[in-house]
């Protein structure tokens, strides 16, 4: 059985994410299509702009067989860690091969184990930006990853295949030059331009439908956070450091909206996307260790599956592997990172995100 995996956000699923999905299918033709699917929350620190059970739902109709939730603790990371959680995620369903776009064709492996025989680390030169040195880093190991995010997520993924001694085969699909993109797709919305050019029938249906969200609808909660949390309270928020805690409380005084107050806290020690990262990590309240135990109590959170994917988690059930397919007192207290990730989302769109949910199922709901 040909068992394939993907990693994604689709926020939200587009042009380029059906032919990406249909691509695989053509090329590789796999038994089952499992996609690991970020939650409420994306990697670049934002609310994901259609919720987790729309956006399942996308993918199932439009070609994924299977879709399963990755964490707010593995997703709203920087790509080393959201890497090792999405690959944790697909060895536990049992893939046997893993298959991600990129814009250029790059010898992912050979790449992968160079800079392992290194310390996988780089000088940080202060008078640079930390994101530039992080590209000049890759650079001199022969990637190229400005302005490429499939590259540097395509080296992570086999980075850490390779370190955790998994027998996951990977594949590859190239991104050919396209206007497809999700950040266009958020851009128009944001402007009121139409995306019907850029995403499928059904997810213009959905984002003309649901409550939308972005960060400009949680500033006022953020603000709240960091004006009534004292400096020692801050400090505990996970990847809080170098006093960033007394820079948060002087700005947030000043800001009127929360790209103002990033830019007001922002230097070149942290890239942008740090920042947002660090900011969805005060907003939920995040500490260290709710991190780690999420780390150490794997389970597939099921957010939906066709009749082939459903047949598939038959299979899982068989096996040692903890399926959550609805949130009961026991999957509560599990989940409880998640469910209060998905409470504060449910401030602003006062829909619920886990209780009485069910895993869309093509045909049945």
């Amino acid at each position: 059985m040909k068992v394939y995996g993907l990693i994604a956000e689709f926020n939200p699923f587009h042009n380029g994410h059906k032919l990406f999905v249909d691509s695989i299918k053509q090329k590789y033709h796999p038994d089952v299509l499992i996609a690991v699917m970020s939650g409420n929350f994306v990697q670049r620190g934002d609310f994901a702009i259609l919720d987790k059970w729309d956006r399942a739902k996308l993918a199932v109709e439009l070609g994924v067989d299977l879709v399963i939730e990755l964490p707010v603790a593995y997703a709203v990371e920087p790509a080393e860690l959201f890497a090792k959680g999405a690959i944790k995620l697909l060895e536990t369903a049992n893939i046997d091969t893993l298959v991600f776009g990129t814009e250029q064709q790059v010898d992912f492996d050979t790449i992968a184990k160079k800079i392992s025989q290194v310390d996988g680390t780089f000088n940080q030169d202060y008078q640079q930006s930390s994101a530039l040195n992080l590209t000049n880093y890759y650079q001199s190991m022969g990637i190229d990853v400005s302005k490429l995010p499939n590259q540097l997520l395509g080296l992570n993924y086999v980075q850490q295949i390779q370190k955790q001694a998994l027998k996951i085969n990977v594949q590859t699909i190239q991104r050919l030059p396209s206007d497809f993109s999700a950040t266009k797709v958020r851009h128009r919305l944001a402007t009121d331009q139409s995306v019907t050019d850029l995403v499928p029938e059904l997810t213009q249906k959905l984002l003309v439908s649901r409550p939308t969200v972005t960060w400009n609808n949680y500033f006022p909660f953020l603000k709240y956070r960091i004006t009534s949390s004292s400096v020692e309270e801050l400090h505990q928020i996970y990847q809080m450091v170098e006093g960033l805690e007394y820079k948060l409380k002087k700005e947030i005084v000043t800001s009127n909206n929360f790209e103002q107050f990033l830019e007001q806290v922002k230097s070149k020690r942290y890239t942008m996307a740090r920042l947002r990262r660090l900011m969805i990590y005060v907003l939920l309240n995040v500490k260290a260790d709710e991190i780690n135990n999420v780390y150490k109590n794997t389970y597939l959170r099921i957010l939906g599956f066709n009749k082939t994917g459903q047949k598939y988690l038959n299979t899982l059930k068989k096996s040692d592997v903890n399926l959550i397919t609805r949130v009961g007192k026991k999957e509560n207290n599990i989940l409880d990172l998640e469910i209060r990730a998905d409470c504060i989302r449910q401030l602003v769109t006062n829909q619920e995100e886990n209780f009485g949910r069910m895993p869309y199922m093509k045909g049945v709901n």
